[in-house]
């Protein structure tokens, strides 16, 4: 996918600056111009994608030709950007990667394509699961990704929580902009690409997350079929080598279809008596022996050599101890550095 971009600035030193932050983002190409006539002439002869533009370039309004977006670079100083109202605007002076969020955001919603959904560009979808609460489920999915990243993987983190628990250490941002629009625009081709990039974010150790869930209606309104679309579609886009996918703890039609897509499954169990007599229910449920063989665990909350128990028959790929009540991004640090999990299983 490449987006072609013109953008025009009368202040050259910050359109340098725009430009050469937004040159490493690999699907724009990037034209700048400091000039009416000059940006006029080009969307003479030229098709762009989109046109960011200072609206004070030119005293008079500019036409653009054969632009699917033209969204002005607004500020309170500006003195025609009322000529341009019917324009999307853009906040010019913050950080140029929210300007470009906001941008592919709004071009997504009037692109024209067909989204480059490669198949043969596998991402790997690794679900995180535990039928028992409490047991850290969050904690492990966050280091595990952490892990991953750690060995050269472009990772995004993906909760699929009713309360989305990660955001203690992956910010929400105050706008709806998480899991909720991937999935109102997971029948839109057209657009899902583009609105996957759009509400990416860097989190916790630069590891790249969605917003989850923070309203049950939200949670409880999506369908199996679609999640299971929206989860396919993140996989054939090709943004990220794994999906770390941390699950709820019930088993609703949301779980079923990261099941259904997962390559593999960590199951989370724990030590304890209750812990195990809810961890021998599930191993007895026909939905493990229908997805035993994508299965592995980890044993969490270990202290001193107790691991959690074998009911569960599926590969062990090590355990994680009790570090306490301390910070949750010490914690993930420190199963990093000191607990042994085989990850041989989850790189393949």
């Amino acid at each position: 996918m490449n987006i072609s971009v013109a953008i025009a600035d009368v202040n050259r030193d910050y359109l340098e600056r725009l430009v050469e932050v937004l040159e490493d983002y690999e699907d724009l190409s990037v034209s700048m111009f400091t000039n009416a006539d000059r940006l006029e002439q080009a969307l003479q002869t030229k098709r762009f994608d989109i046109v960011l533009f200072d609206p004070d370039i030119s005293e008079k309004k500019i036409s653009f030709y054969n632009t699917k977006l033209s969204m002005c670079l607004y500020s309170e100083e500006a003195r025609n950007a009322g000529l341009y109202a019917d324009c999307d605007k853009v906040i010019k002076y913050q950080r140029v990667s929210k300007i470009y969020k906001e941008v592919i955001k709004a071009y997504a919603d009037k692109a024209g394509y067909l989204a480059d959904f490669d198949n043969s560009q596998r991402t790997k979808i690794l679900a995180v699961y535990s039928p028992i609460g409490g047991c850290g489920k969050t904690t492990i999915a966050l280091a595990l990704a952490n892990k991953l990243s750690a060995y050269g993987k472009n990772v995004l983190f993906l909760s699929m929580e009713q309360l989305d628990s990660s955001s203690l250490v992956n910010a929400h941002t105050e706008e709806t902009e998480g899991i909720t629009v991937l999935i109102e625009s997971a029948g839109e081709n057209a657009s899902f690409q583009l609105k996957l990039k759009g509400i990416i974010k860097k989190g916790f150790n630069n590891i790249s997350y969605i917003e989850g869930f923070e309203r049950f209606v939200d949670y409880n309104t999506v369908s199996q079929e679609e999640m299971f679309d929206v989860v396919d579609k993140i996989r054939k886009c090709g943004s990220c080598d794994v999906v770390v996918v941390d699950m709820q703890s019930s088993m609703d039609g949301i779980g079923k279809a990261v099941f259904e897509q997962a390559d593999n499954i960590v199951v989370v169990d724990r030590s304890g008596e209750l812990p195990s007599r809810k961890m021998d229910m599930f191993a007895q449920q026909a939905l493990v022996r229908e997805y035993a063989g994508k299965m592995c665990k980890i044993s969490n909350l270990v202290e001193g050599n107790v691991k959690a128990s074998n009911i569960l028959s599926v590969p062990d790929i090590g355990s994680v101890h009790n570090y306490g009540n301390q910070p949750l991004k010490n914690i993930i640090q420190l199963i990093s550095a000191k607990d042994t999990i085989d990850m041989s299983l989850l790189m393949k």
